[in-house]
């Protein structure tokens, strides 16, 4: 029975403070008289304590803030490589250039190891030589190995994190061992050009829920080009 008027009456007591937040203010020998036991054993005053919380969430919300600003600057970085970039494709004119060009950029920019870009159209005109060979891949939509990559085509979406070992197998071939965190990117509406992917031996350095803007924008480079290369081989075959 005491213990459950002890429990009441801390109830009233703690009512009465929320209803009132200037009682302490305004009666400050109540607020000096008040002690908290500190997790080590050593009693401190009230006043201390408040002074303490305060202060860690002060910490707390410069380091957020700090973190918002690390990540603003390394979009604006981005976006302004996304432009330069961007500039330096579109004066490309032979593909096996451009994608060259785009691999060597990416595994720059983003501090990646590996890129590998499928392209579906399996007429393509690309020059694809010994260095480029590990970049570039024709293969069929309807082939078995691009059918477990159904769901990432159909949403269009870019995913960042782990992928399972046959998605692995099949993007990178012998050097998927070393591959820990990729960005897979869908070329075009329900991936209809392809897949881009980027692989790292870094098993944080792609992450689900990470920024994937700019990814997203090169992607669309990536489609525009190949829209308007695909016309001009057609009509050099015809």
């Amino acid at each position: 029975m005491s213990e459950n008027k002890n429990e009441s009456l801390e109830k009233v007591v703690a009512d009465f403070l929320r209803k009132h937040p200037n009682f302490l203010k305004n009666n400050p020998e109540v607020l000096e008289s008040q002690q908290l036991l500190h997790s080590s054993g050593v009693a401190a005053s009230l006043i201390e304590r408040q002074v303490k919380l305060l202060r860690e969430k002060n910490e707390e919300v410069n380091r957020q803030l700090s973190h918002l600003i690390h990540v603003a600057s390394e979009n604006e970085q981005l976006m302004s490589r996304l432009h330069q970039l961007t500039i330096e494709l579109m004066s490309t004119s032979d593909m096996s250039e451009f994608f060259q060009h785009l691999s060597d950029s990416l595994l720059k920019d983003f501090n990646a190891d590996i890129f590998r870009v499928c392209l579906f159209d399996t007429s393509l005109k690309i020059d694809i030589d010994d260095e480029l060979a590990d970049s570039i891949r024709l293969v069929s939509r309807e082939d078995s190995d691009v059918q477990k990559f159904k769901d990432h085509l159909e949403k269009g979406e870019t995913v960042c994190g782990r992928l399972s070992q046959t998605k692995l197998d099949f993007l990178f071939d012998s050097r998927a061992k070393w591959v820990q965190s990729t960005a897979l990117m869908p070329l075009g509406k329900n991936g209809a050009h392809g897949l881009m992917a980027i692989g790292s031996s870094d098993p944080a350095r792609f992450y689900p829920g990470m920024g994937t803007l700019f990814l997203e924008l090169l992607a669309d480079v990536v489609c525009t080009t190949l829209a308007n290369v695909e016309p001009e081989e057609q009509r050099r075959s015809a």
